[in-house]
């Protein structure tokens, strides 16, 4: 069991226990018996600011007694200045200041005196501002409070949800892209990708095997790759041809010296230079390490390679004194921010999309990024159907900025076109997905939460069309459903729901 499952129902297990004997909603006498609540809810919802209060009706005595909670972008607001009170045509008839009890919560008693159905007012003072909010009317005669009429609701202690951080929004509409979905697998981009071959004979010795990088590792512009010992006797012997030019370049320096005071004749001059040259033009095609992927160093006795690009080494092809030949593969590096991704997708749905403008490219159940058209553009699109028949392939150039993608990834890919659609949306996180059915969890109130199955439709850029189950303007949980769907989770699915 994963830490973070492990905390929820742990956090959901101390709410049942504080929910049943911890609050200060209950008498408590020696026996542990409870004296049963009926409260009336009243919820304000304003951007990030949530005013919720539960009270009791007190008929007889003509008052209200309860808490308000109080919070702001989901964590209580402490030590809130300012009254509770009830208004009627703008006059105030019974007021009490704000005074917490716990962060967060503000008890209160109000009396009705001679009004029937005044205004729960709240007014305060925050960051410098003044805020005065009607929570709702407080009906004297109300009787018993009103619940959702839905069984699958849940009641969730206010100061319990800031713990377990779980948060709420309005369900509203959104514009959705057309989508064609597929699977893929992220590859190399050909102008990003390097080949790194060996210039001559020879072999890697023991103690500079050990200081060679392994596959995986990012090198910059210049970093050394591998020290090569060449062979002494080969085709392509380096030591022959660097002991070659190094005779030739000292036969031509003396000969520069003997032509300056006629000592030597112009001919022989010539073919010194000439010589010269000629051992030059081997001895640089080893070292001129352009055509190899790499810079070459001469060491001597050894050749140094280092990196001419920056990336990350994909692969290494070589071992401790194992031999290779000259142009033999021996790494192989790429640019780890510009990849390339083939994607299969339904032929029928492609040929639909004349114009792909963005991608959404899933690597985990939670995971994906989402890349605009500036960050994608298509490289290739084959129509011809694979061997099923029904799918086609395409190719995506990537700008993979932050290296969330990774080679040889199979990913889920949703493309992007160019029409919208004003559809009702939510989030991803605030669908519970039980691959059967799906769910969300509607907050009546600030403590009441009822678990609601939808139908889904297109997906994209984090959110989820709902086609059924979910009403714009309803309050619906955004983060930490998880909990939630603990304490629901024995609620009984229908066989014949049509999912």
């Amino acid at each position: 069991m994963s830490l973070r499952i492990f905390a929820s129902m742990l956090a959901v297990l101390l709410m049942g226990v504080l929910t049943a004997c911890g609050h200060n909603d209950y008498q408590h006498t020696d026996d542990h018996s409870h004296t049963h609540h009926e409260y009336h809810r009243l919820t304000h919802w304003e951007g990030n600011l949530e005013l919720f209060a539960r009270f009791e009706l007190h008929e007889n005595s003509g008052r209200i007694e309860g808490e308000l909670f109080a919070s702001m972008e989901n964590n209580p607001l402490k030590e809130l200045t300012g009254q509770i009170r009830f208004l009627e045509n703008g006059n105030e008839a019974s007021a009490q200041e704000l005074e917490q009890t716990r962060d967060g919560v503000y008890p209160f008693e109000l009396f009705f005196q001679d009004l029937d159905e005044p205004i729960l007012n709240l007014f305060f003072r925050l960051d410098g501002d003044e805020y005065s909010i009607n929570l709702g009317s407080a009906d004297r005669y109300a009787g018993h409070p009103e619940e959702p009429g839905t069984e699958d609701l849940v009641e969730l202690d206010k100061p319990m949800q800031w713990r377990m951080s779980i948060e709420s929004a309005f369900a509203d509409y959104s514009y959705l892209p057309e989508v064609v979905s597929g699977f893929g697998t992220v590859l190399y981009h050909p102008q990003y990708y390097q080949e790194v071959t060996s210039p001559v004979d020879g072999h890697i010795d023991s103690e500079d095997f050990s200081m060679m990088p392994a596959s995986g590792t990012r090198v910059q512009h210049g970093d050394m790759l591998v020290s090569i010992s060449p062979s002494l006797t080969s085709e392509h012997s380096w030591l022959d041809t660097r002991l070659a030019y190094r005779q030739a370049e000292e036969a031509y320096e003396r000969a520069q010296r003997l032509i300056e005071n006629d000592a030597i004749s112009l001919r022989e001059f010539q073919d010194r230079e000439r010589e010269y040259n000629v051992r030059r033009a081997g001895y640089e095609h080893y070292t001129s390490g352009s055509t190899h992927g790499v810079q070459v160093h001469d060491g001597g006795d050894k050749l140094n390679l280092s990196a001419i690009h920056s990336g990350v080494l994909a692969e290494t092809f070589i071992a401790a004194g194992r031999p290779f030949h000259q142009g033999d593969l021996l790494f192989t590096l790429f640019d780890p921010a510009r990849l390339w991704v083939e994607v299969m997708a339904y032929r029928d749905e492609l040929m639909g999309m004349p114009e792909i403008t963005g991608a959404e490219i899933r690597t985990g159940r939670n995971e994906s990024i989402t890349l605009n058209s500036s960050e994608v553009q298509l490289v290739s699109r084959d129509l011809r159907s694979d061997a099923s028949g029904a799918r086609a392939k395409i190719i995506l150039d990537i700008h993979n900025t932050d290296e969330t993608l990774f080679l040889n990834q199979p990913v889920q890919v949703r493309l992007k076109g160019d029409e919208r659609r004003s559809v009702l949306a939510v989030p991803n996180q605030a669908i519970f997905d039980n691959e059967a059915y799906k769910v969300v969890f509607v907050k009546h109130s600030g403590d009441q939460f009822e678990r609601r199955m939808v139908q889904t439709g297109t997906s994209y850029g984090g959110y989820t069309e709902i086609t059924e189950g979910l009403e714009a303007g309803e309050r619906i949980v955004t983060n930490g459903i998880y909990p939630l769907h603990l304490m629901t989770g024995n609620v009984q699915i229908d066989d014949d729901h049509d999912h």
